[in-house]
């Protein structure tokens, strides 16, 4: 019904000079004609923060956007985001029907690490935050194939134009949480953030979801107007066991 996908290239970059001057080329070389280049920072003090950040803002053809204000982008192009969180990369995917190209400048590796081992983006600058990640394992929980089949099943089935806070999305949301954590899925807050930003999920959607897997694993029990039906998650493991042999179907846990 509403399945989205970030389809878009993605990079990440360093915080030091090289590091940012190669994420600006990475860019501008996935900008078409007529296109601006999108420069988000978090609040306009932080152009006077770094001084390559704020002699990028001051070219010509660059729209500056802070996370304080609107993220939308006025135009198509590619988006150089100088050290987002991943709430404020749900922020800026608002716009994902404009976006060329996104590349992240990392200011605190962990805060996004979730987002990078979802999104496999392009490692550009210093790589030795990324290494571990890159060349062996990922430092993100890997999420359950179970648990993911649930989210491709949410994914479709919300309306990605509305909040999950209320409504519809709200019930679907926490009421499929609610089985995965009743069958004794684990579930980790950020990495599904993570994967919903590499999924398309945008605006305080995958910050929400985050939220509401942490009240969960905390005892708590959102309220919702109805719940999943209870075979649901058997159906989940079953798909699971036909498409993916290979992945072992986790059993409930204590």
């Amino acid at each position: 019904m509403f399945e989205r996908a970030t389809s878009y290239p993605c990079a990440v970059t360093s915080a030091d000079e090289e590091g940012i001057s190669e994420g600006l080329r990475w860019c501008r070389s996935h900008a078409q004609s007529g296109d601006s280049l999108t420069l988000w920072v978090p609040l306009k003090s932080s152009l006077q923060a770094n001084d390559r950040i704020r002699r990028i803002s001051e070219q010509r053809g660059v729209d500056v956007v802070t996370g304080r204000g609107a993220s939308y982008l006025r135009g198509p192009g590619p988006v150089l985001a100088a050290w987002p969180r991943m709430d404020d990369i749900g922020e800026i995917q608002r716009s994902a029907p404009d976006i060329r190209a996104l590349c992240v400048i990392a200011w605190n590796e962990d805060r996004i690490r979730p987002w990078v081992d979802a999104v496999r983006p392009e490692i550009l600058g210093d790589r030795r935050p990324w290494i571990r990640d890159v060349e062996s394992a990922s430092l993100t929980p890997e999420l359950d194939a179970v648990v993911v089949e649930a989210m491709k099943d949410l994914t479709a089935a919300i309306n990605h134009n509305n909040t999950i806070a209320a409504g519809y999305e709200k019930d679907e949301v926490i009421g499929v949480l609610l089985a995965l954590h009743a069958a004794g899925y684990r579930l980790n807050g950020e990495a599904l953030q993570g994967w919903a930003l590499a999924h398309g999920w945008a605006g305080k959607n995958p910050q929400r979801l985050a939220e509401y897997v942490r009240d969960i694993n905390a005892g708590k029990r959102p309220r919702v107007t109805r719940t999943i039906r209870a075979d649901y998650i058997r159906g989940l493991e079953q798909q699971v066991a036909v498409e993916q042999p290979e992945q072992s179907v986790h059993p409930p846990r204590d």
